[in-house]
């Protein structure tokens, strides 16, 4: 029996179709016949925890396992009662129409009906590939996932396939049956109308919006990673509630780990990763060693399971949610830019793109975002009018790594390190990153110049002073839109010629990540840095919280290949210890000021002697380190201790010492900008 084109299934939307194509054992006899088996099993509701077992497959999965697989295309369905066939499935089973189960492949898989469209012209499967990967934004590291589709598709006699060209083709069946399935478009990916323009009132709870109204202390202190949730993060709130109820029914948690194996194929240790994602969410609580119930708030979310609301409780405990809705509201960003202002400004660990899709994802399901372009998200009205109720976390003006740093005004890091992170992957507009090179170099004292264009390195830095002790570096700055700087980017004779040319004592390449394994051999091979840009952040960070000289630095640059910055961890523990030493000082001759027999006045031994039990400081001080800190304080720069011939004594407190220090680095960033 045939079944009429125009009852094919409904197309789902591309953001709700699933990644891969049916997982199942292959057999000598073919993937259908092995779908079909599977199918007809769950017809006729045969045990689950059956074996599936086929000629020529080494596959030793259960039933229940191939209905998991066989769940995200819509193929089965899961009830109260177990698995049943969806009516998708009884109709291919009816009919055995196999141009009719190819539709309904397409209908919820992602490239399933693209493969066909873009076999009008014979390509190779790694051909596909690059077009769903470049034009469709699907993140595939292998070929697996295009071959997966090309054996179906040939299975299904859509396809052809040449082996001594290695190309496939679609078949003269395939381009007639292409003519009746929908097939998504660059174009229809690209641009998203926005839903609720029309909308006026958004539709939440009180207690939602209660629930989620926070001090800055609060937001500031939210949590880092949603956690782990079973399935397609676009069906969360269907797999949460699922999840509560089952909870709120009386299941232990053996119950909830047997559910979650049986229904989605989780493993033991995945269900424990995602009780403490609704612990996290404020949804549960452990009333016992096998027993979880629900707290107040989920019984009010449960009421009425409304997805805005959900994502309130998501604002309430991690970082960046609504505040990267915010950060939409009157422009375009993609995945990689939001990851890079979620570690500048909000706090996040790393820009894991990772947690951006997931968040992505959330509020595409809520209709809060939609695409403006392939990777790229703007706010919906219905988003615009969530933001008028909700408390936000204010942006970072600045990273430093402790509260105790100060920040030269003029240096906005936070700007600066979302620059570097955006510009490194501005691959048409490689001016941009020079650009920020510079000023990041600038930040950490040396002198920068941005030359770039043809024969000139890009930016060249050196420390100032004498050229007998100070050095230079010819920086080479690679952007890509790539994850990482590949070794057909980096062209290391003319690095040699740059530096040469700027009498530059050494080179180095910044990019966004350095990955290959051939780049960094030959990096090696012609004496080349090769400095990320987490590691420049790193630099720049560790600067502002302890500085040290820049000639400490030239250990960094010749040290070819990946860049080391731990390499200047010696220096800096240095300047630590002599900070704890200045400060034990000065808390010794203070904690003297009103002894009856010193009266105040101690020498350099005596400092010693009450040094020599603290801890602090790691290593026992040496006398002339004392006494070279004694004469730094009594100096009339400082003028916090005096000196007299019976010895030194204290003059000003700590904090004296605090704010001349502060005036001090004042007048210096004044004078630079003289």
């Amino acid at each position: 029996m045939i079944v009429p084109f125009e009852e094919y299934p409904q197309n789902r939307p591309w953001d709700e179709k699933v990644f891969s194509m049916p997982n199942i054992p292959r057999g000598t006899e073919g993937l259908l016949v092995v779908l079909y088996d599977i199918l007809q099993k769950v017809k006729e509701h045969c045990n689950p925890k059956d074996l599936l077992v086929y000629k020529g497959s080494n596959s030793k999965i259960t039933l229940n396992e191939a209905c998991v697989r066989l769940r995200p295309m819509r193929l089965v369905i899961k009830t109260a009662y177990g698995w049943e066939l969806s009516k998708d499935s009884e109709r291919w089973l009816e009919t055995n129409d196999n141009l009719y189960l190819a539709a309904v492949l397409c209908a919820n898989i992602r490239f399933v009906a693209e493969v066909l469209y873009y076999l009008d012209t014979p390509r190779k499967s790694n051909e596909l590939k690059e077009i769903a990967t470049r034009d469709y934004g699907l993140n595939w590291k292998t070929i697996s996932d295009i071959n997966s589709r090309l054996v179906w598709l040939r299975q299904l006699g859509l396809v052809d396939f040449q082996e001594f060209s290695l190309l496939y083709s679609i078949t003269e069946t395939g381009k007639e049956f292409l003519k009746h399935v929908k097939v998504v478009e660059l174009s229809q990916i690209s641009h998203q109308e926005d839903e609720t323009a029309v909308e006026t009132n958004l539709h939440i709870d009180s207690w939602a919006i209660n629930y989620c109204s926070l001090d800055q202390q609060h937001l500031s202190t939210r949590k880092q990673s949603i956690g782990y949730i079973p399935g397609n993060i676009a069906d969360f709130k269907e797999t949460i509630y699922e999840y509560l109820c089952l909870i709120e029914s009386g299941s232990n948690y053996d119950n909830i780990k047997e559910y979650a194996k049986e229904n989605n194929g989780v493993a033991a240790s995945s269900i424990k990763s995602f009780m403490s994602t609704l612990t996290n969410l404020g949804l549960i609580h452990r009333q016992t060693d096998s027993r979880f119930i629900l707290t107040d708030i989920a019984h009010k979310w449960i009421e009425n399971s409304a997805t805005v609301d959900l994502i309130c409780c998501m604002h309430r405990n991690f970082l960046f949610i609504f505040e990267l809705l915010n950060e939409l509201n009157g422009q375009t960003l993609n995945y990689k830019e939001l990851a890079a202002i979620g570690k500048v400004s909000y706090g996040l660990d790393k820009s894991s793109v990772d947690e951006i899709r997931r968040r992505i994802s959330i509020f595409k399901s809520a209709k809060l975002i939609r695409n403006v372009s392939l990777d790229k998200f703007s706010i919906t009205k219905r988003g615009q009018l969530l933001l008028e109720k909700v408390s936000l976390q204010e942006r970072r003006l600045s990273e430093p790594s402790t509260k105790d740093v100060t920040i030269p005004p003029k240096e906005k890091t936070s700007s600066l390190f979302t620059e570097l992170r955006l510009a490194s992957k501005d691959s048409m507009n490689p001016d941009r990153f020079e650009w920020a090179i510079k000023s990041a170099f600038e930040t950490l004292g040396f002198a920068a110049i941005r030359l770039g264009g043809a024969g000139k390195t890009d930016v060249l830095i050196h420390t100032p002073g004498s050229p007998k002790v100070s050095f230079s570096v010819a920086i080479d700055a690679k952007s890509t839109a790539s994850d990482s700087v590949t070794d057909s980017l980096v062209d290391f004779d003319t690095l040699e010629e740059h530096r040469k040319k700027h009498r530059a004592n050494f080179s180095m390449v910044i990019g966004c990540a350095f990955k290959n394994e051939r780049l960094i051999k030959r990096a090696i091979e012609h004496n080349v840095v090769l400095l990320d840009v987490d590691a420049l952040e790193s630099l720049i960070q560790r600067h502002l919280e302890v500085p040290i000289q820049l000639n400490s630095y030239k250990i960094i640059f010749e040290k070819a290949g990946i860049a080391d910055i731990s390499l200047i961890d010696e220096d800096r523990q240095k300047n630590i210890r002599l900070g704890k030493l200045m400060r034990a000082v000065m808390r010794c001759l203070i904690s003297e000021s009103d002894d009856p027999v010193t009266e105040g006045f101690l020498l350099e031994r005596d400092v010693y002697r009450s040094l020599r039990d603290n801890t602090e400081l790691g290593t026992l001080p040496t006398i002339e380190e004392i006494s070279n800190m004694l004469q730094f304080l009594s100096s009339p720069l400082i003028g916090c201790v005096e000196k007299t011939k019976d010895g030194y004594y204290a003059t000003g407190s700590l904090s004296d010492a605090a704010r001349k220090f502060t005036f001090y680095s004042k007048c210096c960033m004044e004078a630079e900008d003289i």
